[in-house]
């Protein structure tokens, strides 16, 4: 089985999309970046269900870093927090929520105003939440501490290999997706990593041609599991059944899905 542990689904446009999903076999794993986002991505999942069988789709709900300032005033109102925990509820797991200090330009205390908000919430629930850590590795570090029944899942690091040692030591599973072949960095951090926690993803639609590829289609994962296989030095089936086995721990229930 393959299993694409973050994507956003709903970055598509919708025919090409369904058109995709139609013959595809696989687990996708569907971040959100805001509600919209999520909304988008439960519509993409009924729409699965009936005209993709072969295809799971599992939608999370998060808030991206990039929507922390629009985000961080909306958390005073209890009626929002309110629905944001009913979504969060009926989520499997969280995401994707992070911090951000390359790209986003929202405000660093917003950021960690939304990113303890959903911390709040997983380490109470003691549920899986997918981090965006890109340049904010160090600070994202210190606040996980505060929440240790959360139960973190670092996405597409790159950063600093002595907290990428200190992640591996406290436990939390890895994504490794399409830049892993085109860096030696992350081969070694890919080296480094107990196969007990493996995970791989593609990001699409957006990450393949951001890094100069033509690719944007769900099989993309196929290739990204050939690459990691590659580069372990192990059969791509063995690298399937670590990957399911690790899943299926993160996620309650997984193979009900």
């Amino acid at each position: 089985m393959l299993i694409d542990f973050h994507t956003h689904l709903d970055f598509y446009q919708t025919e090409e999309l369904q058109k995709e999903l139609t013959d595809f076999s696989a687990t996708i794993i569907a971040a959100s970046v805001d509600e919209e986002s999520y909304l988008l991505n439960l519509a993409i999942f009924q729409w699965a269900k009936s005209n993709a069988r072969a295809c799971h789709i599992i939608p999370t709900f998060g808030i991206h870093p990039n929507r922390a300032d629009q985000t961080a005033p909306l958390l005073e109102d209890p009626n929002i927090t309110a629905r944001y925990t009913k979504y969060l509820e009926q989520s499997p797991l969280v995401g994707e929520i992070g911090m951000d200090f390359c790209w986003s330009k929202c405000s660093p205390q917003n950021q960690e105003k939304v990113f303890r908000w959903f911390l709040q919430y997983c380490d109470r629930r003691g549920k899986a939440c997918v981090i965006h850590t890109k340049d904010a590795e160090a600070k994202i570090a210190d606040i996980l501490l505060d929440y240790p029944k959360a139960r973190p899942i670092i996405h597409w690091y790159d950063g600093p290999e002595s907290i990428f040692r200190e992640f591996i030591r406290r436990g939390y599973p890895q994504t490794f997706g399409v830049e892993t072949i085109r860096s030696s960095h992350i081969q070694k951090l890919l080296a480094l990593t107990p196969p007990e926690l493996l995970l791989a993803e593609t990001d699409n639609p957006d990450s393949e041609p951001w890094l100069g590829g033509n690719r944007s289609d769900v099989g993309l994962i196929e290739r990204v599991y050939n690459e990691m296989a590659e580069l372990l030095k192990m059969p791509r089936h063995q690298l399937e059944n670590i990957i399911e086995e690790n899943v299926s721990r993160i996620i309650p229930k997984f193979k009900e899905h």
